[in-house]
C-alpha cells in the first residue's frame, strides 16, 4: 500500500513531538510519501519521500515568476545523527509569526497568497507519478491553502482521497466581529463543499463533529483518534502527599485563565496545609500576571517545557493529569469540536484524568460518556471534587483504572491501523 500524505506542517517528530501522523502510521505495512506546506526538514520513522512548498516560495512565484514547490532530497545523516535534506528553512521568527497570526485581515492575506501563488506543476506531477500512490490521506484543518492543494493533487492522480480534521472548520456557530474572519470562513465553506464530494471517508476526532458532517455533507465519516499500545495495567501506585496534579500544554485561547481558577481552588484547599500542588509544563513564557497567578511556589508551579519522553516519566510519578479548555464564549464555540490529543495523552499517562471545561466540549462529553475522567464545568464543582479527592484518594485509583480501560477499548494502535488499511483497501 502506497500512501501519499498531504499536510500543512512538516512531518517532524522533534519539532512536533505530539505528532498524530506518526502515531497513526508508525509500524504500518505501507510506503509513504508526503507533500507539506511549511519550512523545515522532515524527521520521522515512517516516510522518506517529500515534496515541499513554503510561504516564501509562493511569494516568489507571484513577485518573481518562480514556480513554487520542490522535491526534498535526502542528503544522508549528520554527525549528530539527524537526517539532512535539501528542505528549505524560512527564518524561524518569520514563520512563527505567520503561524501565530490571529487577526482576520492578515490570515486572509496569507490565504490569498496561497490561492494566487503558482505551483511547480511539472515537479509535483513527476513526484506523484514516481510514487504512484494507491491512496491520498489529507491530514489538516480545512483552509483555502490545504483545500487548493487537495484539488490540485486529485487532478494529477486517480488515487482516492481520504481526509482528516480535528477542528470546527465549517460551522457558522462562531463569535467574531471581524468581516475578514467571515470572508475567510465563507471561502473555506465553499471550497470544502466541493472537495468533500471526493472524500471516500472523512475522519474526525470527535463524535459530535462526525454527526454534524454526516448531516450537512451526507458523506461517510468515521472517528480517528490518537492510539497506542496497551499492555497489562501498571501496578497500583501510592498517591503522593501532597497530591500532584499535572497540566502540560499551552496557555493560548485563555486556557491560562482556567488554570488560574484551578490554582485559586487549590489555595482555598491548602489554607491550613498543602494537600494538592498543580505543576504546569508549558513552552509559553508567562506574563507577569500569569506568573503571579500560576507560580506562587506553593500551590501552583510553572516548570517550563519538557520533551514528550520526559513528560511521560513525570506523569508516571504523578496522580492527576489535567486537561482544560477556555470558558470564554468565543473560544468555547471555536474549539467545541476540537478533541485535543492532549486528552489521549492524559488517558495514556497512568494518572486519573480530570477535565475542566464547558460541558458541551467534545473532550468533556467523551470522558463523561466513557466514564474515563473526572469532569468539571464550574468552580463550585471543582472545589467540591478536589475536597472529596483530598479526603478519599481512592478516587484517584478508580479513575486511573477507568482511563486505562478506555484507552485499551478505544485507542489500540492495532485496531486503528486495521480500520485505516481496511478503508484504504476498499477504495484503492
Amino acid at each position: 500500500m502506497r500512501i501519499l500524505v498531504l499536510s500543512n506542517e512538516v512531518w517532524n517528530d522533534r519539532i512536533n513531538g505530539n505528532n498524530v501522523t506518526t502515531n497513526w502510521f508508525e509500524g504500518m505495512d505501507a510506503e509513504f510519501a508526503n507533500i507539506y506546506l511549511s519550512p523545515d526538514a522532515p524527521y520521522n520513522k515512517c516516510c522518506e519521500k517529500y515534496f515541499q512548498v513554503t510561504d516564501t516560495m509562493m511569494l516568489k512565484s507571484i513577485l518573481c515568476g518562480l514556480k513554487a514547490g520542490k522535491t526534498v532530497e535526502q542528503l544522508g545523516t549528520g554527525d549528530d545523527g539527524v537526517q539532512m535534506s535539501s528542505a528549505e528553512n524560512e527564518p524561524r521568527k518569520l514563520y512563527q509569526f505567520l503561524k501565530s497570526i490571529s487577526g482576520g485581515f492578515l490570515r486572509l492575506v496569507r490565504e490569498f497568497l496561497w490561492l494566487c501563488g503558482k505551483y511547480n506543476i511539472e515537479s509535483l506531477r513527476k513526484f506523484i507519478s514516481d510514487f504512484q500512490p494507491d491512496v491520498i490521506f489529507s491530514e489538516r484543518m480545512a483552509t483555502c491553502k490545504m483545500l487548493r492543494l487537495e484539488r490540485l493533487v486529485c487532478s494529477l492522480t486517480k488515487a482516492p482521497i481520504f481526509a482528516f480534521t480535528g477542528d470546527d472548520e465549517y460551522s457558522l456557530r462562531q463569535l467574531s466581529f471581524s468581516p475578514f474572519f467571515w470572508i475567510n470562513r465563507f471561502m473555506v465553506r465553499k471550497m470544502l463543499r466541493k472537495n468533500v464530494k471526493e472524500y471516500k471517508v472523512y475522519y474526525t476526532l470527535s463524535l459530535e463533529q462526525k454527526k454534524y458532517y454526516e448531516e450537512v455533507f451526507g458523506c461517510q465519516c468515521k472517528l480517528l483518534q490518537k492510539c497506542g499500545a496497551f499492555g497489562a495495567i501498571a501496578e497500583r501506585k501510592n498517591v503522593n502527599q501532597p497530591i500532584k496534579m499535572i497540566y502540560a500544554g499551552k496557555f493560548y485561547c485563555n486556557r491560562w485563565k482556567v488554570l488560574a481558577k484551578i490554582a485559586d481552588s487549590i489555595r482555598r484547599i491548602n489554607k491550613d496545609d498543602v494537600k494538592v500542588v498543580l505543576e504546569i509544563y508549558t513552552k509559553d513564557i508567562p506574563t507577569k500576571k500569569q506568573k503571579k497567578l500560576l507560580d506562587d511556589g506553593r500551590n501552583a508551579i510553572i516548570k517550563g517545557a519538557v520533551s514528550q519522553e520526559e513528560l511521560m516519566k513525570i506523569y508516571h510519578q504523578s496522580d492527576i493529569a489535567l486537561h482544560v479548555e477556555s470558558s470564554d464564549v468565543k473560544y468555547r464555540l471555536a474549539t467545541r469540536f476540537s478533541f485535543s490529543t492532549k486528552i489521549i495523552d492524559c488517558i495514556f499517562s497512568g494518572c486519573a484524568v480530570m477535565a475542566y471545561c464547558w460541558d458541551q466540549h467534545s473532550g468533556y462529553t467523551y470522558l463523561k460518556r466513557e466514564n474515563a475522567g473526572i469532569c468539571v464545568s464550574s468552580e463550585k464543582e471543582l472545589d467540591l471534587i478536589l475536597s472529596e479527592i483530598c479526603t478519599n484518594t481512592d478516587i484517584i485509583h478508580d479513575y486511573s483504572y477507568k482511563a486505562y480501560l478506555c484507552g485499551k477499548r478505544n485507542h489500540s494502535r492495532k485496531q486503528v491501523q486495521k480500520m485505516l488499511l481496511d478503508d484504504f483497501a476498499r477504495y484503492s
